[in-house]
């Protein structure tokens, strides 16, 4: 963990931090304190009541990264469709994403990593000489820590207030996470994770669209072909949890409006949730065919899904400091 001091900085004070091995934590300059324990950096109060992500890190701490007997995270079992022709999809997607990581360097920034619950999202750490797994969850850390070891630095930290410092990292994914921070902070957290790439560096953002148009029609296209399934029993018993994690997706024309200090473009991780595969997707071959077909146009037409589609993946990259004005007019064509 001799890496952590590079990159770290004070949430207050956004200053450094010196790590007092034999306390156990990192100290500020102003005195701050923070606890190191099992090699995990917390920045992170106990939650409170007026906390904005109460909901959501009260449902990964109490359970949402339990396995069950079959090796399954609870949030998996929730919210992904596991049979067989609708996970080889979703794994699809994941995989098409790696090629914004082949560079490889340094630091990997995985923003709200939970525990890499994927095979295909471990892979993109490969080419980095560090994956900085950062969450909510101490159990995710935890876990995260189990299989990278060493190869990992893991920080409990808030997306909004990144404990890390400016312009160290090559390269940030951050999946499923930004869209449940409460709507008044999920600018911040866009420009967090712009904040600390280095110049060169590229983000990957996989977001949820409020209301997107090409979600629907694919959906009446899917029941049209191949009739509407019945909705899978533990659907129910998400819908009556009382702990579930919070879901604020904003609009594109919201994002496009914003005065992003960054440029981006748009690609997409998958056009449909999985609440359209298990009710629209028979696991035959009649099944596996229409979501190669979804997958074709996803390649083919990847910024038009980006743009109209369910799960864009946001592509922020940080300019170097001799390219200001091609910077901010690649911002605004994109709007």
């Amino acid at each position: 963990m001799a890496n952590i001091t590079e990159i770290v900085r004070c949430p207050s004070s956004h200053g450094p931090l010196k790590l007092d091995h034999a306390e156990g934590r990192f100290v500020s300059s102003n005195g701050t304190a923070y606890s190191f324990d099992d090699n995990i950096a917390r920045f992170l109060t106990p939650v409170a009541a007026n906390d904005g992500n109460r909901s959501t890190r009260a449902f990964y701490d109490e359970g949402g990264w339990a396995k069950d007997a079959d090796g399954l995270y609870e949030d998996t079992k929730r919210f992904v469709d596991t049979r067989p022709a609708s996970l080889r999809f979703t794994r699809a997607c994941m995989s098409r994403l790696q090629k914004y990581f082949n560079k490889g360097g340094q630091y990997l920034l995985d923003a709200g990593s939970g525990p890499i619950a994927h095979k295909e999202l471990q892979g993109y750490g490969d080419k980095f000489a560090k994956r900085v797994c950062l969450d909510l969850s101490i159990p995710a850390l935890r876990e995260a820590r189990r299989k990278l070891g060493d190869r990992g630095i893991y920080l409990q930290g808030d997306l909004t207030n990144l404990p890390i410092q400016s312009d160290v990292i090559d390269a940030v994914m951050s999946f499923h996470v930004i869209y449940q921070l409460p709507p008044d902070l999920q600018a911040a957290a866009f420009r967090e994770l712009w904040r600390v790439l280095k110049p060169g560096g590229v983000a990957v953002i996989v977001y949820w669209w409020a209301e997107p148009k090409l979600a629907w029609r694919v959906e009446r296209v899917a029941n049209a072909l191949l009739g509407k399934r019945e909705q899978e029993t533990d659907q129910t018993r998400q819908t009556e949890s009382a702990s579930v994690p919070d879901h604020n997706p904003l609009s594109f024309e919201w994002f496009s409006a914003q005065d992003w200090p960054f440029k981006y473009k748009l690609d997409v991780y998958r056009v449909v949730p999985n609440s359209f595969l298990k009710s629209s997707i028979p696991d035959d071959w009649r099944g596996a065919a229409f979501l190669g077909l979804l997958m074709t146009f996803q390649k083919v037409a990847p910024r038009y899904c980006g743009k109209h589609g369910l799960m864009p993946a946001i592509v922020v990259r940080k300019s170097h400091p001799s390219e200001p004005s091609r910077y901010i007019e690649a911002s605004v064509r994109n709007r």
